[in-house]
């Protein structure tokens, strides 16, 4: 099993120290300072959004840009009572969780795909905690199906982090993909990637797409390059 990692945080110069958790409205959202990680409140209770698509579908507009949206501390969060994730029916969920690459590094994706449109909505967390040692990271999605042939790929999606007295050592990044509508009714498994080698991994990546073999093979040959989370 792939080790977890988990952190006090405090106050963060992005948050605003005067915002009393209890008196905010439903419907607002929270972005927390510590990870960028976004959130709706509903009833009183906060849900983490993996999907725009999962505010719209609770009643929340978006475009008028008269949703409240403001920056919280992690310990002004934890006030909150937590709910689960915000996402809207028919939708496949993934979380890799926050996985140890080694060295101190770490990363992690998670996100939504929407059945009905084949939206891939996710968002990737990479973190060093060292003090000097900061590396390039990347992350890369498999969608397979009942006989763990691949049914849709993303691009690999890469981010760099410096170590913690140097610059950024701690980053979330958003990203959206698009597959065929149709193509997500075969899906039934996922095989998430977070490698500390991207450019050997996408070696290994190009000789496994052309032998045509299952995700399985995949996840075997970079076990020395990735974590892998598989569901």
């Amino acid at each position: 099993m792939p080790q977890r990692h988990t952190e006090k945080r405090g106050s963060h110069p992005g948050a605003d120290p005067a915002v009393e958790p209890g008196s905010l409205a439903d419907g607002t959202i929270l972005t927390s300072a510590a990870d960028g990680v976004p959130y709706l409140l509903q009833d009183g209770r906060r849900k983490r959004i993996l999907s725009p698509a999962g505010v719209l579908a609770a009643g929340v507009d978006l475009r008028s840009g008269a949703a409240q949206q403001l920056m919280l501390s992690e310990e002004q969060l934890q006030r909150i009572p937590s709910a689960g994730m915000l996402a809207p029916t028919g939708t496949r969920q993934f979380d890799s969780g926050l996985m140890h690459l080694g060295a101190n590094h770490w990363m992690r994706t998670w996100g939504v795909l929407e059945l009905g449109t084949g939206q891939v909505s996710a968002q990737t967390r990479t973190a060093t905690f060292t003090w000097f040692g900061g590396y390039h990271g990347a992350t890369y999605v498999i969608f397979g199906d009942a006989d763990d042939a691949p049914v849709f790929q993303t691009g690999m999606h890469r981010y760099g982090v410096d170590g913690t007295v140097v610059g950024t050592s701690d980053r979330t990044d958003a990203w959206w993909e698009s597959m065929p509508a149709a193509d997500t009714a075969r899906i039934t498994r996922q095989a998430v990637f977070l490698t500390w080698a991207p450019d050997s991994f996408e070696k290994i990546l190009g000789r496994w797409a052309e032998s045509g073999e299952k995700v399985a093979s995949l996840v075997s040959s970079v076990a020395a390059v990735a974590a892998v989370f598989a569901a």
